[in-house]
């Protein structure tokens, strides 16, 4: 027991002795780099993050938060073409321009156009005889005589178009017709019924454009409306009628 004892001391010596000596002597030398592993795979997404920071703000006078302008964003597509503005401003005028061709005659033009036109007057003690052309007493105009006082008619002697108007006061109901034996027939009738119980007098008025070929002929004559009793053809004995017609443009 004491012999195996002394041998493992001698032993334990050895082997202490052996490992001071190769601290400094018996140093293994370092290994190369090993070569780099396989990347390895994307991790899991993580966790949404905490909220930022509200931006800049300032403190406007009315005491409301109003964000800080922010950069200037890109230009966007060219827009419709908007509504036509105001007129502007008129300009200067402009030059002068040269003279023009001398005219020819003066008032040759005026002289050789041709003319019609019209107005006569009605103030007779008794009214007008139905469907007969009115009769009136006098002619304020009557270039050639168009317009015959003794027979209510105006007969055309230059073709064109025509404007014919009347005004008749009446004393109670009164209806006219303008007729003209024109080729579209012309017969327009024109009403006023006077519902006052005492007579006022009252006027009434009518107007027409129409074509007239040479020949043709225009009047205006009363009518009883079929149903009334009263009489309808009160033209004022005291107050005057008018009747005129003129040429607005000759077609011939």
């Amino acid at each position: 027991m004491q012999l195996s004892v002394h041998l493992f001391g001698v032993v334990w010596v050895a082997v202490l002795l052996s490992f001071s000596l190769c601290q400094d002597k018996c140093r293994v030398q370092n290994g190369k780099a090993g070569q780099n592993g396989v990347p390895g795979r994307d991790g899991l997404p993580g966790q949404k993050g905490e909220k930022g920071e509200p931006g800049l703000q300032m403190e406007s006078s009315k005491e409301k938060l109003i964000a800080l302008k922010g950069d200037k964003g890109e230009d966007g597509p060219i827009g419709d073409i908007g509504a036509k503005g105001f007129d502007g401003l008129l300009g200067p005028p402009g030059p002068i321009g040269p003279p023009g061709n001398p005219g020819g005659s003066v008032g040759s033009a005026l002289f050789n156009a041709k003319k019609a036109a019209f107005t006569v007057i009605r103030k007779k003690n008794e009214n007008p005889r139905y469907s007969s052309p009115v009769i009136f007493n006098e002619a304020l105009t009557n270039l050639n005589q168009d317009f015959n006082l003794a027979t209510g008619y105006f007969t055309c002697k230059v073709a064109g178009v025509y404007y014919f108007v009347f005004h008749s006061v009446s004393e109670g109901d009164l209806c006219l017709k303008l007729v003209s034996n024109n080729n579209a027939g012309v017969s327009l009738t024109f009403c006023d019924y006077n519902q006052r119980k005492t007579s006022i007098s009252q006027v009434m008025s009518g107007g027409v454009v129409i074509e007239l070929a040479k020949g043709n002929r225009v009047w205006l004559e009363p009518i009883r409306i079929p149903g009334r009793t009263r009489d309808t053809n009160k033209m004022s004995k005291t107050e005057m009628s008018v009747f005129s017609g003129f040429l607005i443009f000759a077609t011939g």
